[in-house]
């Protein structure tokens, strides 16, 4: 059972003191920054430093992932983060932007270590069966943790010192290291332990695996949206001038994600995984363009909500897909190279994004971008047809 699954319960309670605390920390960078920073491209190039360097990071995480203790790879990743808001605080007391960019180099590196690691150990611990439920519920409660966090930081940024945010940070990362602490993973195989394990390995089982490419094919659009998702919630905020706007937006679409969460294993459990996540990628083109009706705040809302909802499946699909078509010892890597993906696509998104909002609008933006998911989708189902592409959640899992 899932939820007698001990080390399940304390990497889900991890997850959200973990996404609490960032959020906080979140709210914080983005509350000193208006102070210190008048423009925009420069607190973007700020925030890009460090996604670039965990892109850098990622290979070798991937491979430590791989052939060492996961449980002590956890713990030490959550060390290391609680240096992230030290680093804060001489940030605020000298008004130093370097001491910022280390911040945010440190909270990288651990996150390129730490989130490969969860995702890679939920096969170890847990059945098959249970793999398309963990995944919902590792997600619903990212989204929490995100509600939850942004909540609570933004009633605390407007009532105490930016210190004593980071203070709350801290404390949350230090939990999360003492609940770390307990957890308990199979260890690696002593006989893959001693293989060479090396980063370009998990590139050729991918590129020879369609289920694979296809999944990242379609993960990978539905990142490059969410790169930019802030600053069309910004937009759609500005047409209709209604600041209040945003909160609903995020309101709707995390409330939506949490409806789809409990009926995802329900709904998809046993079925083609592969074609799931094709029929999912219409239904987000749908949602795309009904959000190219951006004076009306009855299509976004209602457009969010139909994103959010379609995200609460698309993304556990994904995730189980990934992890039964790969052997459980190049997961770390598969996984490293994934979030190096996303990095990159949410680099992509944050200098197309705009380019795209200044040249065609919100509304060209949405009707441009639901059309190229629709093709995808299209192209995607013809593609699993013709080669007949079929994974499953009780698949068992694949062998090197």
């Amino acid at each position: 059972m899932l939820w007698r699954n001990r080390t399940f319960l304390l990497l889900m309670t991890g997850e959200v003191i973990a996404g609490a605390g960032m959020w906080i920390s979140i709210i914080a960078n983005l509350q000193f920054m208006q102070h210190m920073i008048p423009s925009d491209t420069v607190k973007g190039l700020i925030l890009m430093s460090g996604l670039i360097v965990s892109i850098l990071l990622s290979p070798k995480a991937g491979v430590m992932i791989d052939r060492y203790d996961k449980g002590k790879i956890m713990l030490y990743a959550s060390l290391v983060r609680c240096l992230s808001p030290i680093c804060m605080l001489p940030a605020i007391y000298y008004g130093s932007l370097s001491w910022m960019v280390v911040s945010l180099v440190i909270m990288q590196v651990s996150a390129a270590f730490y989130f490969p690691t969860v995702q890679s150990s939920l096969p170890a611990i847990l059945s098959p069966a249970d793999l398309l439920k963990a995944n919902s519920v590792y997600l619903n409660l990212s989204t929490l943790s995100r509600i939850g966090g942004t909540a609570v930081g933004g009633i605390l940024v407007a009532n105490m010192d930016l210190s004593q945010l980071y203070l709350f940070s801290l404390a949350a990362y230090l939990a999360l290291a003492f609940v770390t602490r307990f957890l308990r993973i199979p260890a690696v195989d002593s006989r893959k332990r001693q293989e060479k394990v090396e980063f370009r390995e998990v590139l050729t089982v991918t590129k020879k695996d369609p289920a694979l490419m296809v999944a990242l094919l379609n993960t990978g659009l539905i990142t490059l949206f969410l790169g930019g998702f802030n600053l069309l919630v910004l937009n759609f905020s500005e047409i209709q001038q209604s600041p209040e706007l945003m909160g609903w937006i995020y309101t709707v679409e995390g409330m939506s994600i949490l409806a789809g969460g409990l009926l995802a294993k329900r709904w998809i459990g046993g079925r083609n995984l592969i074609a799931a996540s094709t029929v999912l990628l219409f239904f987000f083109a749908l949602s795309q363009y009904g959000m190219s009706f951006a004076d009306s705040r009855f299509m976004v809302l209602a457009s969010f909500g139909v994103f959010g909802f379609t995200v609460a499946f698309f993304f556990p699909v994904t995730t189980t897909i990934f992890q039964r078509r790969l052997p459980e010892h190049q997961q770390g890597r598969f996984f490293s190279f994934k979030g190096m993906l996303d990095r990159g696509f949410f680099l992509v998104a944050l200098g197309t994004t705009g380019i795209c909002l200044d040249l065609f609008g919100v509304s060209g933006y949405m009707l441009g971008i639901g059309s190229v998911t629709l093709l995808m989708a299209a192209l995607t189902m013809v593609y699993s047809k013709k080669h007949k592409l079929d994974v499953r959640e009780t698949d068992e899992p694949a062998v090197a």
